[in-house]
């Protein structure tokens, strides 16, 4: 029995962390924070950068869409205009 128990004790000293095993491991957890700390702070950039040109596309189209508006507005006048010329025309020839 003796012998035994000489043995777990032996087992036991060989499971044994080392003393600086668990700041080793902190280490390298808080190597690992750090890296997904930059990664989340790059994926933030970046949807800010997608949102900043999601805004001006949307600006650009709004131009567009007015400045089209306007070219419309212009050619109803004009078919306007050239529809009272034909109705006068058309007036004056009978």
């Amino acid at each position: 029995m003796n012998k035994n128990n000489m043995n777990f004790g032996h087992n036991v000293q060989n499971n044994t962390l080392p003393e600086n095993f668990s700041a080793k491991l902190a280490v390298i957890a808080s190597a690992i924070t750090t890296f997904a700390d930059a990664l989340a702070t790059v994926s933030a950039v970046l949807a800010l950068e997608e949102s900043i040109k999601s805004d001006e596309t949307d600006a650009k189209n709004l131009e567009i869409q007015k400045n089209q508006e306007n070219q419309l507005k212009q050619m109803q006048k004009q078919i306007d205009y050239l529809t009272n010329q034909l109705s006068q025309m058309n007036s004056s020839r009978h």
